[in-house]
């Protein structure tokens, strides 16, 4: 099994997309995620996300969508992953670790502080995944948010 990861072209978009679509069908999530192909590739194109595609002997088997924020604290970057998936059938298989070992490469190359993601309390897997690759549960902040339209 030969596994490739790969920033997206052009040409890879709709790939990139589906897999990001795949990931909310996961999450039960479809009925809010109203992302169109036309908004995710503009936002590629315009380097506001940045996507990576897990390639497992040709075939697109993951997906990882990143991009920049910064911190106060420190006035440095921090790398958020967005989205981080990979297809059932080959999870197990390292592509995730990979996925992730990608980020850490360019949180490092970035002069980021540092790596943060959100993960849905009730995917035990994943949570365990990501402590195992060094990742901390965040215990001192609690996230709020408020949706624009209730306004």
């Amino acid at each position: 099994m030969q596994i490739e990861i790969k920033s997206i072209s052009q040409s890879e978009i709709p790939t990139a997309y589906v897999l990001t679509r795949e990931l909310m069908e996961y999450h039960n999530a479809l009925d809010i995620f109203t992302m169109t192909q036309e908004r995710f590739s503009e936002l590629v194109e315009t380097g506001v996300l940045i996507s990576f595609i897990a390639y497992v002997d040709s075939e697109p088997v993951g997906v990882m969508n990143i991009f920049y924020k910064y911190t106060t604290f420190s006035g440095r970057k921090i790398l958020y992953i967005e989205d981080l998936y990979v297809r059932e059938s080959c999870r197990g298989c390292g592509i995730g670790g990979q996925l992730l070992a990608k980020a850490k490469e360019i949180a490092v190359s970035n002069d980021c502080e540092q790596l943060e993601l959100k993960c849905a309390e009730w995917n035990e897997k994943s949570a365990g995944f990501y402590e195992s690759h060094g990742m901390n549960r965040e215990t001192q902040w609690e996230v709020y948010t408020l949706n624009i339209k209730d306004i």
